[in-house]
């Protein structure tokens, strides 16, 4: 699939959603390498330069409002990927050079107004949130276990599902992937392998292109 053939056409950009542990970048890692001349793009690498509700409790209690989560550098990157031109990670975190696909992880899909009109495709991972939260402690504590240690491992799991039990987390990732799941192109089922749900995002993709 070569999108790009009139190279004044923008990039089709695809967003994977889902809750934190969901399975988002590995998802988006594989889809890039099924699609041809595709590059992947992370939310989770403009926090730095972003600006996101500091009390999650309020957030859910004022209506849990997309946009109050604000991406501007990424939305201008994006924005110049989609019309073929690089573009430079915040932190030094590395380069990213047009293609004819951006496949990019995007918790809100087509929520957020900034990024509906830039969104060509959307896939959210519907799963168990025990399942996520299983996913997640998993990878914290391999990642704790190697760059930490045990003490800091363990204050880290009470903090973290102290706060998963009895704070806002929960609830954040209910709401959140509920807005997208009335407002994507594909469901999901996160339960599924990776390669599965790959195929299936890259063959729903090639159907909605066959039809324009």
């Amino acid at each position: 699939m070569d999108r790009m053939t009139n190279k004044q056409s923008p990039s089709f950009v695809v967003a994977i959603s889902g809750p934190s542990g969901s399975g988002k970048t590995s998802l988006v890692q594989k889809v890039t390498s099924l699609l041809e001349d595709a590059v992947s793009f992370y939310f989770d690498d403009y926090a730095s330069v972003s600006q996101y509700p500091s009390n999650f409790s309020e957030w859910i209690r004022e209506g849990a409002d997309p946009n109050q989560w604000e991406t501007p550098q990424l939305l201008k990157d994006l924005q110049m990927l989609r019309h073929g031109e690089s573009i430079s990670l915040p932190d030094n975190k590395g380069m990213i050079k047009a293609a004819s696909f951006i496949v990019i992880e995007e918790p809100f899909g087509r929520e957020r107004a900034e990024m509906n009109g830039l969104i060509d495709f959307v896939a959210c991972i519907d799963l168990p949130l025990e399942v996520a939260l299983a996913r997640r402690l998993l990878r914290d504590v391999e990642w704790c276990l190697i760059k930490r240690n045990p003490e800091y491992l363990a204050a880290y799991l009470k903090e973290y599902l102290t706060g998963y039990l009895n704070g806002a987390t929960r609830e954040m990732y209910l709401q959140v992937n509920a807005r997208v799941l009335k407002n994507c192109d594909l469901v999901l089922n996160g339960v599924s392998s990776v390669d599965e749900l790959a195929d299936e995002i890259v063959t729903a993709i090639k159907t909605k292109l066959g039809a324009v």
